[in-house]
């Protein structure tokens, strides 16, 4: 993760995390909520100008809103994608205070290489993270084109990933970092997070049937 902390401006994020208290943080949750309905919503709108093959797509409105018609099959998959950016907004703020703990904080450089706590379970725990948000979020849409960009999302995360081992943590860190590659063998999400994502495909999966 170390070309996107910076593309992203973790330092700043981190200094926040450092810095307010339990009610702010519990108001950025909060925020992230709203932000997820408010993006949802507008997807989902810009989905109907598409042509889109959509699981469950003989079920009968039960609402509509500004043009978007939702199904009662909508609020399971709703659930299940706002559960994946609570789950990945927390666990997103904990990654980045452990990644700091590792570092110079003057020359913001790694200091050694981090092995314990999410590392212990994969190697890259952040861009498991990006995709638990961000495909999460696309499978929660009740799209066959959401489903796509999912796994476009699910690709490029573990070529960043292949590619960062490669080019930076190999050079800086040598035999050590193989060596830790061998003793983790999962690169970016946990056998949990796995099968979370599994069921919200497997939802959409059985949906195309009906």
């Amino acid at each position: 993760m170390l070309k996107y902390e910076e593309k992203l401006h973790f330092d700043k994020y981190y200094n926040k995390l450092q810095s307010t208290s339990v009610l702010h943080k519990v108001i950025s949750l909060v925020c992230d909520v709203a932000g997820y309905i408010v993006i949802y919503y507008f997807i989902k709108y810009f989905l109907t100008s598409l042509p889109d093959f959509r699981p469950w797509s003989n079920l009968v409105p039960w609402f509509s809103l500004g043009g978007v018609q939702f199904s009662k099959i909508d609020l399971i998959y709703f659930t299940c994608g706002l559960i994946l950016i609570c789950y990945g907004s927390i666990k997103l703020s904990k990654i980045t205070i452990q990644n700091h703990s590792v570092r110079n904080e003057k020359s913001n450089t790694l200091e050694r290489l981090l092995v314990t706590g999410y590392y212990a379970k994969v190697r890259h725990p952040m861009y498991g993270t990006f995709i638990i948000m961000q495909a999460g979020f696309m499978l929660s849409l009740r799209s066959l084109d959401g489903i796509i960009i999912a796994l476009i999302i699910i690709a490029v995360q573990f070529i960043n990933a292949a590619i960062e081992e490669k080019k930076q943590l190999i050079p800086i860190f040598g035999e050590e970092y193989k060596t830790y590659a061998q003793n983790v063998g999962r690169m970016l999400l946990t056998r949990s997070e796995v099968i979370a994502l599994c069921l919200v495909v497997f939802l959409s999966a059985v949906g195309f049937i009906f």
